[in-house]
């Protein structure tokens, strides 16, 4: 099990470095400078304007000693030489001017880039002025909460539906789910949360229809209703149908059929034999999704203005503000890799027969 967890960790480099490389080069092939993003129409001297881009490393720079006014060099407390950095041309020469200093190169600026995101510095907002790490560990909370949310109305309505519809195959309550699910499937995230928007905050005003409870009317619990169900919506349906399909193969299996006649009750043999292996499948659709609700969603948090990092994102790549896109980026693609990761381990929690790194002869 560690060799395999250990493999699996060592695959994640390549993704991550692939994901971010191409965002990277996404970030320099669209239009905008940087620099006009985070002055906006404010004009700026030639000095500051170089200072941001050296600030920025967008300009290759040298560190050269701070000299007095006689020419000579100047030292601190503790003799060593006080050194400034400054924009230099192609030469290595010293420039006061952006347009004379040459241009970083994007290699460069990644591997920059990356040496920071292994410190833990995502960088600066070029809209908000903030580091971006302390931006996301403000928003990120919320995300976390309601993507709990959604996963819980996923998991007992989901799979609750699924071994109802499965038990009482043809019924009513099968037709319902089918039917049920169907729509659910067809329907658009975003117009399904509009349309609870309307029903429950316009029309009966009983459920709020925006913002995460921050200076709000009601209760801030309430607040996570409509969003956790258009967000689990169309996840619900699909985790019912997979649940239904998994369980009826499941119970036309030989030791289904062994198990019912040595006498044992309906509740033991799905409860205690069926539904485990059942739920071997689900439990992967329903891990992706959940990595998937952590890593933010745009459209129901833009729909319903949850301040969380779907949201966040969303505004950042409206302002061209690429720090914050490629920060929220790179952690979603970590988050994703970890529930992935866990995922997989939790097979062999569900079927024993599962080992990861057993060999093929030997089975241990």
């Amino acid at each position: 099990m560690l060799r395999y967890i250990l493999k699996r960790i060592l695959q994640f480099i390549p993704v991550f470095i692939g994901v971010t490389v191409i965002l990277f080069v996404l970030q320099n092939v669209v239009p905008g400078d940087p620099i006009k993003l985070i002055t906006g129409e404010k004009a700026v001297s030639p000095e500051v304007e170089l200072q941001l881009r050296i600030a920025n490393h967008l300009v290759k720079t040298q560190e050269f000693p701070i000299l007095d006014e006689n020419g000579q060099q100047v030292y601190d407390e503790d003799g060593n030489p006080q050194m400034v950095k400054r924009a230099v041309n192609s030469k290595g020469e010293p420039v006061s001017n952006s347009k004379d200093a040459e241009p970083e190169s994007v290699w460069d600026r990644y591997v920059y880039y990356i040496s920071g995101l292994l410190q833990g510095n995502l960088g600066n907002s070029y809209q908000k002025r903030r580091p971006v790490a302390d931006i996301f560990l403000e928003k990120y909370p919320y995300t976390i909460r309601l993507a709990l949310c959604g996963i819980v109305v996923e998991i007992i309505v989901g799979i609750g539906a699924g071994v109802i519809s499965a038990i009482k195959r043809y019924s009513f309550w099968d037709v319902l789910v089918t039917l049920s699910t169907s729509i659910l499937v067809a329907m658009p995230a975003f117009w399904l949360g509009m349309l609870l928007q309307l029903l429950f905050g316009v029309n009966l005003k009983i459920l709020p229809i925006s913002g995460a409870g921050a200076n709000s009317a009601f209760p801030e619990y309430l607040h996570y209703i409509l969003p956790a169900i258009t967000l689990a919506s169309v996840s619900t349906a699909y985790t019912a149908r997979i649940m239904r399909s998994q369980l009826l193969d499941v119970m036309n299996s030989d030791y289904i059929r062994t198990a019912v006649a040595k006498g044992l009750s309906s509740r033991k043999v799905i409860v205690h034999h069926a539904l485990k292996n059942a739920l071997i499948p689900v439990v992967t659709y329903i891990g992706i999704d959940f990595g998937s609700m952590l890593s933010g969603a745009i459209l129901t948090e833009t729909v319903f203005n949850w301040p969380g990092i779907g949201l966040t994102i969303y505004q950042a790549i409206m302002q061209r503000d690429w720090p914050i896109v490629l920060g929220g980026v790179s952690i979603i693609c970590i988050v994703v890799m970890v529930i992935s990761l866990i995922v997989d381990v939790s097979y062999a929690f569900l079927d024993p027969r599962i080992r990861y790194g057993a060999s093929a002869k030997g089975g241990k």
